[in-house]
């Protein structure tokens, strides 16, 4: 896929999301730099707990009323910060500007509203539509991405419909308002494998359409192969390399990167196991004092364990964040 260059519609800047619970603050967003390019789509990958969800929540400011708080850094929309402007501000943003696919079609739909309203409410909130005319571009966008018999869908509610139509609904309902930034947090992980193709197609779709920037959330480093520009690897709350999807996926430098692209299977290769990463992701109240991913790492060495490793950089703005890089191979800082 052609690499986009354009300039960043979302900037993240030394991102820190923080939940304060009883038993102490768990830091889910630890410092976090992201850009997103306009018309580009980038893929933002790592394990459960990794703090990918939480920085899309951050950016969507769907945190409050929960024990998060962003506590520092900016994240910057058009060139404006939008972390301390008003509720009604932010009120404004949410699918007007940025939209937002979440993982979980059955439980992030009203099951008590009918799908039609709940796809009106933003065409309602965000432009001056009649009702009339707002149920009219409900159909037509519910047609759009493909949903049959649209004008009888609207009066239906959500447990009639199948787990790809709900995922479909939930497309629509981030898209009617044609924001700027689609904001896809594993928009297809409760999917079996031909819907999930079906509805990647869709989004890419609808981005050629829209003129859309992306920002796909993931575990499944195929789909990133697939839809994405641009890679973010993120492990224990920050980002530990970045890089265009073609550089990630032919010269990974982070240890972590390595073993996520070592554990997929690869066609026409016959193994008996398939490898996989050590340990699991620290406990976010207990992290390791150097580098977090240390305990975990083949290549350890006795800097990992006391230092954390700054972010060294390559060529085409690759960025990695591992001792290794200056050691083997002399990254920049």
């Amino acid at each position: 896929m052609k690499k986009v260059e354009n300039k960043n519609i979302l900037e993240i800047k030394d991102l820190h999301t923080y939940f304060y619970t009883d038993n102490g603050i768990v830091k889910a967003v630890d410092g976090v730099d992201i850009n997103l390019k306009e018309g580009s789509t980038l893929g933002i990958v790592g394990e459960s707990g990794s703090g990918k969800s939480v920085t899309a929540l951050s950016v969507m400011n769907l945190l409050e009323g929960t024990k998060g708080k962003i506590v520092k850094g900016e994240i910057l929309l058009d060139g404006k910060d939008i972390v301390n402007i008003s509720k009604e501000e932010k009120r404004k943003l949410k699918g007007s500007q940025i939209g937002m696919i979440f993982q979980e079609p059955m439980t992030s739909l009203n099951p008590v509203l009918k799908i039609g309203d709940q796809i009106m409410e933003g065409l309602l909130q965000h432009s001056d539509m009649s009702k009339q005319e707002a149920k009219e571009k409900t159909i037509k966008i519910l047609e759009q991405i493909s949903i049959p018999r649209a004008d009888k869908i609207i009066n239906e509610y959500p447990f009639q419909l199948s787990g790809g139509m709900r995922q479909r609904i939930m497309i629509a309902m981030a898209l009617v308002c044609n924001p700027k930034i689609l904001i896809a947090d594993e928009p297809t992980t409760a999917l079996d494998v031909t819907i999930q193709a079906q509805i990647l197609e869709l989004i890419l779709e609808l981005k050629k359409i829209i003129g859309m920037s992306i920002m796909f959330i993931t575990h499944d480093l195929g789909v990133v192969a697939e839809v994405c520009d641009e890679v973010v690897v993120m492990y224990c709350g920050r980002v530990v390399e970045s890089g265009d999807v073609f550089t990630i996926f032919e010269d990974p430098q982070h240890p972590y990167t390595k073993g996520l692209l070592e554990s997929i299977p690869k066609l026409g290769v016959e193994v008996e196991r398939l490898d996989s990463i050590p340990g699991n992701v620290p406990n976010p109240k207990f992290m390791p004092k150097g580098c977090k991913f240390e305990p975990r790492c083949k290549y350890s060495m006795d800097i990992c364990k006391e230092e954390e490793p700054p972010f060294f950089t390559f060529d085409n703005e690759h960025k990695s964040r591992c001792w290794l890089c200056k050691k083997e191979y002399g990254g920049e800082l």
